[in-house]
């Protein structure tokens, strides 16, 4: 496989609005954004 062609995949937080909860998924999102969750800081 070719080096640095592939995205980042790291856990995020995910917020469902319609239910108002957070989870934690696996994401190649790239954001600079973070939120503090079970004590410990994520991308959102």
């Amino acid at each position: 496989m070719k080096e640095n062609i592939h995205p980042q995949y790291r856990t995020v937080i995910f917020h469902d609005t319609s239910v108002d909860a957070y989870f934690k998924v696996g994401s190649t999102i790239q954001t600079d954004k973070t939120i503090e969750y079970e004590g410990q800081r994520y991308p959102y």
